[in-house]
């Protein structure tokens, strides 16, 4: 017997196999080459239900007795859900993918050809999970974000798909971003300790190689964005909230976007050292209730991506002040973690340091939450207690779990006071400055800064200035008079004026108008002391430490006025002199016109003329 060649008529099985008949004898074999294929794309767990295997004319010459599919899965073989369609030669069938993956199984049609004669094409599906967060579109291999970030009023949390990795199967992430608190969100720090995050490579949610791009991408030049394009420089437009002129991190060259940002965001606030960190800027702000997404490199977890950053403080207006008052005003941003915040203020160095000046925030208003979202938020505080016509600092301080960031410095000065009434012997004085002068009020030194009235008895600290010192002249019987027309006039007060400086010292005055300043010995820490004269137990004390001056009073002064160390005491009715306290006594000098010194351990009175001096010896 000879062999017979048969030609069938051309369909999409023909095309495909070469269909050779070879008659043997008077046996007959159909042979059937392997196919070309089909593709399918599923999600795990979610009933797929189409064409499995293609034809653009119709298939086969004889009407099938049955079709088979082989999923792929580990599944057995499907021969229910199999549909022969007449007229295009398609195959539908229905089947749900336990798991993502790609499987690769057969479609077979028996008696496609005649009796005997079956076809069998390959069929290939690619099985994605079943995105948690839908906020992203599919990019790459992905079908969802592989991170989502959720803001609320409360604070902030980052969620990870187990089911979507590195969207171009390496180290890139695409994440989402949902605002559900009640304001707009207009920028979010991001970090990730020891990573590359912010080292953008090329590959983002445009270029992601194999797979689509992100919707929205474009190439400036014209190319084609996406799996198989050829583009490597597609980006989303540049969004109009970002700087003009400005370049992303990471750009390439022809783009200033990288290709990694969404369709409403930019990044920036990216080191050139250190890519762990940056800011993604949203442009249009986030509104509540919106969510968008973007891509990163290296996030390896949820867990360990940071949200937030140090809190951002900003100026406000210039604060409000009185003689004693001040308001300040500022704005906090939290920057998306729980941030307190308070203000540090105090008075200028000039007045606690000499010829020195600037900052010393030694008092601050109590702390209070902001919030933990990414705004900027008004922030406020009253002070009191202030010294009057004095400079002072403020600024503002904030502190999140990131970090404790401080706003700028901000100078300002009290009002001045009202003149202060005429004085009143024995109850209170009227005092000025010239230099650094202190004056101990409620406890504390605070600086003389304008002519102000102190109670008796204050103690001054006038080691590196001069207090001028007025007090009432004495007993004040009348302090009204009548004029000729009979109206009663206040009366004049009599005074007298002392300047003292150099030294510390107590200033008190009896009813009569003796006033008295006194030496004040450990007023404060650093102060003149005694204790400064002590050697140790058992040591002889030299010339040099028993005649150790620990502190020199210069006065001058018109009425009656008296000058007290602690040996000796002073009292002139208008002269210029000194007294000092020594380790071994106390000097007085004389400079001009006399002066009366009393010696309190011999109990004598010396009458000191000018140019004398007079050493009032300590007990031994």
């Amino acid at each position: 017997m000879g062999v017979l060649g048969m030609r069938r008529p051309v369909s999409r099985f023909s095309r495909r196999f070469a269909v050779i008949f070879a008659a043997v004898g008077m046996a007959l074999f159909v042979i059937v080459p392997a196919a070309l294929g089909d593709a399918i794309s599923a999600q795990a767990g979610v009933p797929f239900s189409g064409v499995v295997d293609t034809a653009q004319a119709p298939g086969c010459s004889s009407t099938p007795t049955g079709v088979s599919i082989n999923w792929g899965d580990g599944t057995a073989v499907d021969t229910t859900s199999g549909r022969y369609n007449a007229s295009n030669g398609s195959v539908s069938g229905t089947h749900t993918f336990a798991a993502k993956g790609s499987f690769f199984g057969t479609v077979t049609i028996t008696g496609c050809f005649g009796s005997g004669s079956d076809a069998t094409d390959s069929l290939t599906a690619t099985v994605t999970a079943v995105p948690q967060f839908t906020q992203c579109p599919p990019v790459g291999v992905n079908s969802g974000c592989q991170f989502l970030i959720t803001v609320t009023n409360n604070g902030n949390s980052v969620q990870g798909d187990p089911n979507q990795g590195p969207y171009e199967s390496a180290d890139d992430s695409l994440i989402g971003v949902v605002n559900n608190s009640s304001s707009p969100i207009s920028h979010m720090p991001l970090s990730v300790p020891g990573s590359d995050l912010f080292n953008f490579e090329g590959d983002g949610i445009c270029n992601p190689g194999a797979g689509p791009a992100a919707p929205g991408c474009i190439d400036p030049g014209g190319g084609t964005c996406g799996g198989g394009g050829t583009s490597f420089i597609c980006s989303f437009p540049k969004p109009a909230g970002q700087p003009a002129g400005y370049t992303e991190p990471g750009a390439p060259t022809g783009n200033t976007q990288n290709g990694y940002e969404g369709p409403t965001t930019w990044y920036s606030n990216v080191s050139a050292t250190d890519t762990s960190k940056g800011v993604v800027n949203f442009s249009p702000a986030l509104q509540p209730g919106q969510s968008t997404y973007f891509s990163l490199e290296e996030p390896p977890t949820s867990t360990t991506i940071g949200v937030g950053s140090s809190p951002t403080p900003g100026v406000g207006s210039p604060p409000k002040v009185g003689t004693s008052t001040a308001s300040f005003s500022g704005t906090v941003n939290p920057e998306g973690l729980s941030t307190t915040a308070f203000f540090q203020y105090g008075l200028d160095l000039r007045y606690t340091k000499l010829h020195a000046s600037g900052p010393n925030y030694d008092h601050q208003t109590p702390a209070r939450v902001v919030g933990s979202d990414f705004n900027d938020h008004s922030f406020t505080a009253q002070v009191s207690g202030l010294v009057p016509n004095a400079i002072y600092h403020v600024r503002l301080v904030a502190k999140n779990g990131d970090g404790t960031t401080f706003g700028p410095d901000v100078v300002f000065k009290t009002d001045k006071d009202g003149a202060p009434g005429p004085p009143i012997a024995g109850k209170n004085f009227n005092v000025s400055a010239t230099g650094l002068v202190l004056i101990k009020l409620h406890g504390v030194f605070v600086p003389l800064t304008e002519l102000r009235q102190i109670p008796n008895g204050t103690i001054i600290n006038a080691l590196h200035g001069t207090l001028t010192l007025i007090t009432a002249g004495g007993t004040q019987h009348a302090t009204l008079s009548t004029n000729a027309k009979g109206k009663k006039k206040s009366k004049k007060v009599k005074t007298q004026t002392g300047k003292f400086g150099g030294a510390v010292f107590k200033v008190t005055q009896v009813r009569s108008g003796l006033a008295t300043i006194t030496l004040v010995s450990n007023a404060f820490k650093g102060a003149p002391s005694f204790a400064s004269c002590k050697t140790k137990k058992g040591k002889a004390v030299s010339a040099a430490v028993s005649s150790k001056t620990l502190q020199l009073l210069h006065s001058s002064a018109h009425g009656k006025f008296r000058t007290k160390g602690k040996y000796a005491a002073a009292t002139v009715r208008g002269t210029i002199w000194t007294i000092a306290d020594r380790c071994d006594g106390t000097l007085t000098h004389a400079i001009k016109d006399t002066v009366t010194v009393s010696d309190f351990v011999r109990h004598k009175t010396i009458i000191l003329r000018p140019g004398h001096s007079y050493l009032a010896k300590a007990k031994k």
